[in-house]
């Protein structure tokens, strides 16, 4: 599912930090922040995201000129449940550490960039989860691309 992006000054925003040290061998771990820019709480789908571990494609990390593929794990999906929303007050920020080796092969010693290539698939202010797919509103997210630096 694709994300639409939505008119005006963005109601999420996101921020991919390194948490060093980054080390070939060792974990690469990557913080994924999202911060609530309205004055309502919202809830965000989970769903592909970094906030229920690797279990979808929302980043592109590149090395040595190459996308490399995603190797974490792949789900189908029904209707989802109140429990796979993340609740995040108005003017809060929640983020989560993850280390992009279960999903990403960034084994190697070199640089690697890391971008944000979708956005999330529910994100619902007002009322409260879940919703049908069927009625999702998805959200596209501007998040400025990472580089990290593995060493040996």
């Amino acid at each position: 599912m694709s994300a639409v992006a939505t008119p005006g000054p963005p109601r999420l925003a996101c921020r991919l930090e390194a948490v060093p040290p980054l080390r070939a061998g060792g974990p690469v771990a990557l913080r994924f922040q999202l911060t609530n820019r309205t004055a309502a709480p919202v809830w965000v789908l989970r769903w592909n995201t970094p906030f229920e571990e690797w279990r979808g494609t929302i980043l592109r990390v590149h090395f040595a000129g190459r996308e490399l593929d995603y190797q974490g794990r792949r789900v189908k999906r029904g209707e989802p449940t109140a429990e796979e929303y993340l609740e995040i007050a108005a003017g809060e920020s929640k983020s989560v550490t993850r280390d992009l080796n279960p999903a990403y092969d960034v084994s190697r010693p070199g640089t690697y960039t890391v971008e944000v290539a979708e956005g999330l698939q529910d994100v619902l202010q007002g009322g409260s989860p879940p919703r049908p797919r069927d009625r999702f509103a998805p959200l596209a997210l501007a998040c400025e691309a990472l580089t990290l630096k593995v060493e040996k």
